[in-house]
């Protein structure tokens, strides 16, 4: 590893955020600082708690947890299939820390802006609100309003999402959810109905701009058996994240 500060920037999949966690238990384990976090969607969730010193098994817990599936309300079909009950305290646990410039780790979380259709990498405002807005997969979930802006999961236009961290400064390492023959599949997109053809070339071209521009990059095929919506699979997806880790770092060093 170079002298330069360490940085992550962790890509969306929802269930499959798993791996992220056993990849991050693993360096905490192994005494590896993290000095900076990106994320979308999921990744986003997980960047910003981890950052703000929730350890990676403590989010395993949270996200098994019957407590978390029993936030997550139908919302009978108003803007999105399910609602997140944003006043729900399990929230507190997983993102304790309510304004991102006051998280002690530098955080990034990208959220897209349907408004002014601008991709946006926040560093600060409201941790909690703004994590929901990065992982609102339309139409799965509704958009967030938040500073007049309405914001759907920047993981749709930037799936791991390095751009806001300055290479001159990081040693970057990217952890892709879908290896690139997954996510850059038009035809597995196509059932969202969401990503037009502007939004789909935004989304490959950002993707293409993480694997040519990052330090370190780590994603398996082995991920294409994992669903991105059952919580039964975490554990598996954690242990397998962790090996991988293991893996990759043995290389690295």
């Amino acid at each position: 590893m170079s002298d330069k500060k360490f940085a992550v920037a962790l890509g969306g999949g929802a269930a499959k955020g798993a791996f992220h966690l056993g990849i991050l238990h693993f360096m905490e384990e192994s005494r590896i600082e993290i000095d900076a976090y990106s994320g979308s969607s999921i990744g986003a969730i997980i960047s910003a708690s981890h950052a703000s010193g929730v350890k990676a098994k403590e989010q395993l817990k949270i996200f098994s947890s019957q407590e978390l599936k029993d936030i997550l309300k139908f919302n009978y079909f108003r803007n999105g299939l399910i609602r997140i009950q944003r006043e729900a305290k399990l929230l507190d646990h997983l993102l304790p820390i309510k304004q991102l410039e006051k998280i002690p780790k530098k955080v990034y979380v990208c959220a897209y802006d349907l408004k002014k259709r601008k991709l946006h990498y926040f560093d600060k405002g409201d941790t909690q609100i703004l994590c929901m807005a990065s992982s609102a997969l339309v139409p799965l979930f509704e958009p967030v309003n938040y500073k007049n802006m309405y914001l759907i999961d920047g993981g749709l236009f930037d799936s791991v999402p390095i751009k806001p961290l300055n290479k001159e400064i990081y040693e970057i390492l990217a952890i892709d959810l879908f290896p690139s023959s997954n996510i850059l599949d038009k035809k597995k997109m196509n059932p969202f109905k969401i990503l037009k053809k502007k939004f789909f070339t935004q989304l490959y071209e950002n993707h293409i701009f993480t694997i040519k521009n990052t330090d370190q990059y780590l994603t398996t095929l082995k991920l294409k058996d994992f669903s991105m919506f059952t919580f039964k699979q975490l554990d598996e997806c954690f242990n397998l994240g962790y090996k991988e880790a293991k893996k990759h770092f043995l290389k690295a060093s």
